[in-house]
């Protein structure tokens, strides 16, 4: 009893690992183990290669943040500054805004959208590195002609936590 046992608990392994393995020759016991030893070595083979990729791509990066250095302060500024733009089209106010995220940024800046009388009709987000926005609104009339859009910016500038005026 306990040898039938043993024997089954072999072959339900075999089965298993005849499943794993993709490339199973033959279907008899050293057959499998043999093509699951192989598979094993092409997997390590691979492995081996993408740790070598990876180091690789650790050293670019690294060779990148060296040509980043050589760079002015200002001109790495410019690139991951902050971008708020807000135009009017017609009957809508369109508002586009790239910054880096935050916990919170977008409730806050939906809140602040309907504080500035602005419904939002349609509205595209992104929070892959850095957030960013793209909003259709709409506004009521009266409120159209008292807010310019440059206080809207402002307001949504300030919103993200950026003090001071708007670049």
């Amino acid at each position: 009893m306990a040898e039938r046992r043993r024997r089954k608990r072999l072959n339900d392994r075999l089965s298993m690992l005849r499943s794993i393995v993709p490339k199973i020759s033959k279907m008899d016991r050293t057959s499998i183990l043999g093509d699951t030893i192989d598979y094993m070595k092409e997997l390590l083979e691979r492995i081996g290669k993408l740790q070598e990729e990876e180091m690789e791509e650790g050293t670019n990066q690294i060779n990148l943040l060296g040509i980043s250095k050589e760079l002015k302060p200002n001109e790495v500024m410019v690139r991951n500054s902050p971008k708020f733009d807000v135009e009017r089209r017609d009957l809508d106010t369109r508002i586009s805004i790239c910054c880096a995220t935050k916990p919170g940024l977008l409730l806050s800046t939906v809140n602040t959208l309907e504080a500035l009388g602005l419904e939002i009709h349609q509205c595209v987000i992104s929070s892959f590195n850095d957030f960013s926005m793209q909003a259709s609104c709409s506004e009521a009339e009266e409120q159209r002609n008292c807010m310019n859009l440059e206080e809207i910016k402002q307001a949504l500038f300030r919103n993200a936590g950026y003090g001071g005026k708007c670049l």
